[in-house]
């Protein structure tokens, strides 16, 4: 597998490499050329370094100009536009995640017990104020921000192996060497997961900025001015390496960013990019307000937040007159919107009865999914019971793979309200008192309140009025518990949740690199206190605190039972990070499935793979049909980021 990686890596190199010693200049924007001949900007070839990424265009070589308008609802961090960029990643996922390509990391290679690792940095990378980034970058990432536990960065998980950080060495400006405890055979696909500095881990930084205002390196006494001056996305000082940077920001109003004049990458012909001079987002309250300027044409290119299809219709009456067109892409979701009980949940009668496998069961098939497909849906997709995405890797490498699939997906999808009351009754979970209601075995009332996020996409909503009004026609009495976003974060830590609803489990490409639905390894899922407990294992820290109760301590967490699910998903998981052959690993990730088929459902899905609406201008060029991507879409997963994954910065305005 170490070996099949660092071919990979070194054809891309020198097929790159061959690309940009064949071009014979650098071209560039003419806003930068005017600088250029005014003195204000090196000259293009100065900027960039001697072998940048290399884009092939989805179509044909852009045209240079315009502005790219955006709607969003993510106006505090301005998550939904950050994916737009992969500048910060050091390699990026491609073909919705069939393949890696360097970015700022050029190559990498491995021994072959994929213990020991080197990455090499592409030289002549330049952060957006023309400073170089070399390794310093990094080891001050590492060194002074992960490694410091006054700062917020944690070590990633993937730069730890059996409860050991990493030992990371800069061997040189532009080479790095990271030295696992035990195999760590999946770094390059998980170094591509999310946007980094982005929605996901940093990995790197401009030293040169950041270390003024760094404690041990300044006057100041804490990390409360560092933190908020590495927030590129509000600090528009901040260096960064992506295709466009922050001139301007208004919280919760408008975020503005222009093309980065120092930007690594170029298209097949050596255009340096982004085509597209600026990008514009602008804050809407709710996913409504975002529709209306939608179909107004106020928006070049959108998709986040999501598009029901229930508001297909309306797109399409309106898409004349807005100027825009429509595609579909897949969301690869494997469950739409879930629910899942609190495997942690605080009162003991309450947990044992939702660890019941019966109990989860008869909530499962007390969902009329078809209803939800045809009312929400239009017919399309999935019905599923909930699995990883579909799209995973696992599930078609071997034919056990399909099979196990095939039996998550369908273990308990029907819709059968009989067998969810017989299911209810054995294991007591009955109308005692005559009121209507189900209540627990000991007579204690019995009330199921989903918790989610008020600020959701709509059919989230509705998917969870459904699943009421299907739990109460089994006689499971449900509330509903809209909250802020925040509320639901702090349950989510705490583990105090009850039946968590308006999410979805799509990540990928394979169960291993993103595993927290089907592992618990952090406590924003279903089994809080013990993916926190995790956490701490991994960071040397569990042992604190042992005398305290689970719940009072920080954070709250509590090691399983040898024999729970959770302590031998765990285990297996950490078996299969460390096996280096691909089929090996396969065998093991099976066995978690099994566990999942056999001893679950531990979450609910509904309907999975919906497609995706996508709008974007009818002018705007290079943007792929669902035909020219890896596996038809991944869009829901923000693993496999998209549009970034889709490099956007190849868009651009027809003339």
């Amino acid at each position: 597998m170490n070996r099949r990686w660092f071919s990979l890596a070194f054809v891309l190199v020198l097929f790159v490499a061959f690309s940009a010693a064949g071009l014979a200049q650098w071209n560039e924007s003419p806003l930068l050329a005017e600088k250029v001949a005014a003195g204000a900007l090196p000259p293009v070839e100065d900027r960039l370094p001697a072998n940048p990424v290399v884009i092939e265009p989805f179509e044909e070589i852009g045209q240079y100009g315009g502005t790219w308008y955006y709607q969003t609802t993510s106006g505090t961090n301005w998550a939904h536009t950050r994916m737009k960029m992969y500048g910060f990643s050091p390699v990026r996922w491609v073909q919705d995640g069939l393949g890696i390509e360097g970015n700022w990391v050029e190559r990498w290679e491995s021994n072959e017990e994929a213990t020991s690792w080197t990455l090499f940095l592409r030289e002549g990378v330049k952060w957006s104020d023309g400073h170089p980034l070399t390794t310093a970058d990094f080891m001050f990432w590492w060194e002074d921000m992960a490694l410091n536990r006054e700062m917020s960065d944690p070590v990633p998980d993937m730069l730890a192996v059996a409860g050991q950080p990493a030992e990371i060495t800069a061997l040189d400006d532009f080479t790095i060497q990271i030295d696992f405890a035990a195999p760590s055979p999946l770094l390059p696909e998980r170094l591509a997961m999310w946007i980094n500095a982005g929605t996901g881990e940093r990995y790197i930084v401009p030293r040169h900025y950041l270390e003024q205002y760094h404690p041990d390196y300044s006057d100041y006494a804490d990390f409360e001015v560092f933190e908020e001056q590495m927030e590129w996305w509000t600090n528009i000082g901040m260096p960064v390496l992506t295709a466009w940077m922050p001139v301007e920001h208004a919280i919760t109003e408008r975020w503005v960013l222009e093309r980065n004049p120092y930007y690594y990458v170029v298209d097949s012909a050596g255009n340096q990019l982004p085509y597209i001079d600026r990008l514009v987002a602008t804050f809407a309250e709710d996913a409504e307000v975002v529709k209306l300027r939608l179909m107004a044409g106020e928006s070049t290119f959108n998709t986040r937040p999501y598009l029901d299809l229930t508001d297909m219709a309306m797109m399409i009456d309106n898409q004349e007159s807005g100027g825009y067109e429509i595609k579909y892409w897949d969301s690869g979701s494997g469950t739409g919107p879930m629910f899942y009980t609190n495997w942690n949940y605080p009162e003991e009668e309450k947990r044992e009865i939702y660890r019941t496998p019966e109990f989860r069961r008869a909530l499962s098939v007390a969902l009329n999914r078809e209803r939800m497909q045809n009312m929400l849906f239009f017919g399309l997709g999935l019905r599923t019971t909930g699995t990883f995405s579909p799209k995973a890797v696992e599930f078609h490498r071997h034919p056990e793979g399909q099979e196990l699939y095939e039996r998550w997906e369908q273990g308990y999808v029907n819709y059968d309200p009989e067998q969810a009351k017989a299911w209810l009754d054995e294991i007591g979970v009955i109308d005692q008192n005559g009121d209507g209601w189900r209540q627990l075995p000991s007579g204690a009332p019995l009330v199921l309140r989903i918790d989610y996020n008020v600020a959701t996409d709509r059919v989230y909503i509705q998917t969870n009025e459904m699943a009421k009004v299907d739990w109460e026609a089994v006689g499971l009495r449900t509330e509903l518990n809209p909250m802020d976003g925040a509320a639901v974060t702090l349950f989510n830590m705490s583990g105090d949740f009850d039946i968590r609803g308006a999410w979805e489990v799509g990540d990928g490409p394979n169960h291993l690199v993103f595993p927290q639905w089907v592992v618990p390894i952090e406590p924003e899922r279903w089994a809080p206190l013990y993916g926190n407990w995790y956490q701490q294992v991994q960071a040397g820290t569990a042992h604190l605190q042992a005398d305290l109760d689970p719940r009072d301590r920080t954070p709250p967490r509590e090691e399983p039972a040898p024999d729970d699910p959770v302590a031998r998903l765990q285990a297996l998981y950490d078996e299969a990070r460390v096996i280096a052959d691909e089929e090996e690993r396969d065998a093991v990730v099976r066995e978690m499935i099994r566990i999942h088929v056999e001893e679950g459902p531990f979450f609910l899905g509904t309907v999975s793979n919906i497609p995706r609406i996508i709008i974007h201008d009818k002018n705007l060029g290079n943007v792929p049909e669902q035909e020219q991507l890896g596996l038809g879409g991944f869009v829901n997963p923000w693993i496999t980021p998209y549009p970034a994954i889709v490099m956007p910065e190849q868009f651009f305005f027809r003339q």
